[in-house]
């Protein structure tokens, strides 16, 4: 089902339901219709796919989906219904490349919407959001300049995710992977470093760019965390031998702020 629930002293582990007496983060990673376990009041983070990283001669790199959160009261006589948008994926070598698709929530009075971001070229662009109590527009990922990586999802302001030089972009939270002890609260990760070999990213974060000249060797861009760009390709010997990382995939995520 794509279903994951923690309390706020652990990080993401799958199973387990609490009862009323605990706050819990639920991480919904599928497309699904979602009944809250109990009634009370909850943040929802909704979050739109990645961009892939392009396999073009310039190695352009993803953008960020979008993000928006909304304060909203839960019922159990509720239905809510989740769609999580999949990351782009890249297609053949030295070809084209996929946008991420577009998260949403739904209960038929409250509607968040998270689009996903196009991918690696020269016109990329990253994620919108609405309906939130707060829309923030994805991270940049790395065009028009070699060795940018992918941009990172946005939980702060608007773009704050853009590509720096070398590698992707980190999280505008900055502390590496999903840690649910600030209550309402996304922390994001550190953007993966660029290279022959480069690093995915964090959670939130983008995939390092791989750049390289090599006759013999598939240069590949590094994957995207949840919701950010994935790292383009560049080999400057062999246009054959390149493609870019994934994009990062959508999520939902609901933490309870009070249970009744």
């Amino acid at each position: 089902m794509g279903v994951y629930m923690s309390n706020l002293t652990d990080l993401i582990s799958a199973g387990g339901g609490g009862g009323a007496a605990t706050l819990e983060t639920i991480v919904l990673t599928t497309s699904q219709t979602w009944t809250p376990p109990a009634n009370g009041t909850a943040r929802i983070h909704v979050i739109g796919g990645g961009g892939s990283g392009g396999s073009n001669a310039q190695g352009y790199s993803g953008s960020a989906g979008g993000y928006c959160r909304k304060d909203v009261t839960l019922s159990t006589g509720t239905n809510w219904t989740i769609v999580v948008g999949a990351g782009g994926t890249p297609t053949n070598s030295n070809q084209g490349t996929q946008a991420g698709g577009n998260s949403s929530a739904t209960d038929g009075s409250s509607t968040l919407t998270a689009n996903g971001a196009s991918a690696g070229t020269y016109t990329s662009s990253p994620g919108t959001a609405s309906g939130g109590d707060v829309n923030y527009t994805g991270g940049q990922g790395g065009n028009g300049n070699y060795f940018y990586g992918g941009g990172a999802v946005s939980v702060h302001s608007s773009g704050s995710g853009n590509a720096p030089m070398g590698e992707g972009a980190s999280s505008d939270a900055g502390v590496d992977g999903f840690e649910p002890l600030g209550l309402g609260q996304l922390i994001g990760g550190r953007g993966g470093n660029g290279g022959f070999v480069p690093e995915s990213g964090g959670f939130l974060s983008g995939g390092g760019q791989a750049y390289f000249n090599d006759n013999n060797s598939l240069v590949s861009g590094a994957n995207g965390g949840i919701g950010a760009g994935g790292g383009g390709a560049w080999n400057g010997a062999a246009s054959w031998l390149r493609i870019g990382g994934s994009g990062g995939d959508g999520i939902v995520i609901i933490q309870y702020l009070t249970v009744s």
